[in-house]
């Protein structure tokens, strides 16, 4: 058990040298770290909210407009549906966004058309006498709803500020309708608002040319509605900034159609109907166009289904104009000179290099079901940070001296010293690990480390006293410290893997402070298998060899 060949003593030396390694740009000064390689001075620890301060962000889904919207679309799909089965209708509304309203022609075509109603989602309430029917969703498929916007909502937040070089932010739900955002590290935070406040839904429509030729006095069907163009709303900003104010302050509550009615800018008419949606792209970048002097566009990918659906909607409107729509805005209206079925495309427009880059990340996390509204924002500043990290500290060294005096005190000198030795190759580990998964320690996180100080010795407790039992029965030195260490192991698994489960289960459906404690007591538990017990091994089998000991002294 202690005789360990050359190339694994090489092995272990090389591990605990490369933590070491990994573990130093924590120390380093910021005058050092600028002259050392970025990928390795930007490998350190990141400190959480609590320790350094940030932005703490209370958001607000508008969930009242996503079951409008849904009802919206439920109204264009009984529309049809009922056009199918040849049902009469006078008119189809949405009922101050609760439910759908549909005034039949014909009263003994009722049954028909609650048949025909029943296709289109059967698990709609269905009410109302005579000629009218109310639909609407049962208050069970609400709620689940609801919580699929939200839950939805936080893992777009997440996959947002993750791009933008932010570590473990702290996104859990509150309530029914909110979202707590708290992010480390951060003093300005206006990059941070912009990319909350965009919904970034990408539609793609076709243009009603009839409206669109009668003129903006032309009435709108209800299977159509204007949106403002990109290049009005630019138009609207230099020509009229309190219109422009007016509509910043009301967003999101004022819609596009109510744009174009109150403030008259360049806008287009649009089928509701949706092409193709950007739930169906798979990728959007950055690019620049070769043909029209390398101006800045995005470049889009659709998965299979959006690519079929795209390329069958361009081959059956060739000559018509397909606009794209992005968060309420139309930024193209091109027209489709050909079917397009590459499953690719390019969004071109007047862009800066910095608006396709901002564009093409929130087009790649994904497109806000809600739109979030902030409803409290403020800075943490560091001054508790620091605080917390001194306390942590002073915590930290007296645990850890504590902790090295009693193993001094009962295991002697040799033996002691190889178990502090290997607690502190174990921290050092801890540290490597942290830096190199680029983890946020919080305060949680420092009283995982005090923990984790305690535990580091705690396999080797658990071996020297297994050893003193072998010593007891008589056999020679050497035997009596291969049985223990042989005997002791399957006590130190089962130890460690039970705690590491509950270190994972921790991480897993914990967030924020939960994490950074899970994430340093796994690391410490991982590490510690090493250090406890093949690079004490290690050292006891260089011992042995060197001293030879005819008694141990334990």
């Amino acid at each position: 058990m202690l005789n360990l060949p050359r190339w694994q003593t090489i092995v272990i030396i090389a591990i605990t040298v490369l933590s070491g390694v990994f573990a130093l740009p924590n120390l380093l000064p910021a005058a050092v770290l600028d002259h050392l390689p970025s990928w390795y001075s930007q490998s350190r620890i990141n400190l959480g909210l609590d320790l350094r301060g940030g932005a703490h962000f209370l958001l607000e889904a508008d969930l009242r407009s996503v079951l409008t919207e849904r009802l919206t679309n439920l109204g264009d799909s009984v529309r049809g549906e009922l056009r199918k089965q040849q049902v009469g209708y006078k008119d189809v509304t949405v009922d101050h966004g609760r439910a759908v309203t549909v005034v039949l022609r014909d009263e003994a075509q009722r049954a028909k058309a609650i048949e025909a109603i029943r296709t289109v989602d059967p698990s709609l309430a269905v009410s109302g006498e005579g000629d009218t029917i109310h639909l609407a969703y049962a208050d069970q498929d609400l709620f689940r709803r609801k919580k699929e916007v939200i839950e939805q909502s936080i893992e777009i937040l997440r996959r947002r500020v993750d791009e933008t070089g932010t570590i473990e932010p702290t996104i859990v739900r509150q309530g029914d309708e909110r979202i707590l955002l708290q992010v480390p590290g951060i003093k300005d935070t206006t990059d941070l608002k912009s990319k909350i406040n965009q919904t970034a839904k990408l539609t793609f429509h076709l243009v009603n040319e009839d409206v669109a030729a009668a003129g903006p006095s032309a009435a709108v069907p209800p299977t159509t509605y204007m949106v403002p163009t990109r290049e009005g709303m630019q138009d609207l900003r230099r020509t009229n900034p309190k219109a422009w104010e007016e509509i910043q302050a009301a967003n999101p509550r004022m819609s596009p159609e109510q744009i174009c009615r109150r403030y008259h800018p360049q806008c287009l008419p649009i089928f509701k109907r949706v092409i193709v949606g950007g739930e169906d792209l798979d990728d959007a970048k950055s690019t620049f166009e070769q043909q029209q002097g390398g101006r800045p566009i995005i470049s889009f990918t659709f998965n299979a289904a959006g690519g079929r659906a795209f390329c069958a909607a361009t081959r059956a409107n060739v000559g018509k104009r397909l606009a794209i729509q992005l968060d309420n805005e139309i930024i193209s209206a091109p027209v489709v000179q050909s079917a397009i079925c590459g499953g690719s495309g390019i969004i071109t427009g007047v862009f800066t290099t910095q608006q396709t880059q901002e564009q093409a990340l929130l087009l790649r996390s994904g497109a806000l079901p809600a739109t979030l509204t902030i409803i409290e924002e403020r800075t943490v500043g560091a001054d508790l940070g620091a605080d917390a990290i001194r306390d942590g500290t002073v915590a930290a060294l007296v645990g850890t001296a504590l902790v090295a005096i009693f193993m001094f005190v009962a295991y002697g000198p040799i033996f002691g010293g190889f178990a502090n030795l290997a607690m502190l190759v174990n921290l050092l580990m801890v540290f490597a690990g942290m830096s190199i998964l680029g983890a946020s320690l919080t305060l949680p996180g420092i009283a995982g480390l005090v923990l984790t100080v305690g535990m580091a010795v705690d396999s080797n407790v658990l071996i020297y006293e297994r050893v003193r039992e072998e010593k007891a029965l008589g056999p020679s030195a050497f035997s009596s410290l291969a049985t223990g260490y042989e005997r002791a192991m399957s006590a130190i698994i089962d130890a460690n893997l039970t705690t590491l489960i509950a270190g994972v289960l921790l991480f897993g459906f914990g967030s924020g402070p939960i994490r950074g404690f899970a994430t340093t007591l796994s690391l410490g538990l991982i590490t510690s298998m090493f250090s406890s017990t093949i690079f004490t091994r290690m050292l006891l089998a260089v011992w042995v060899r060197w001293r030879r000991p005819t008694e141990l002294v334990i």
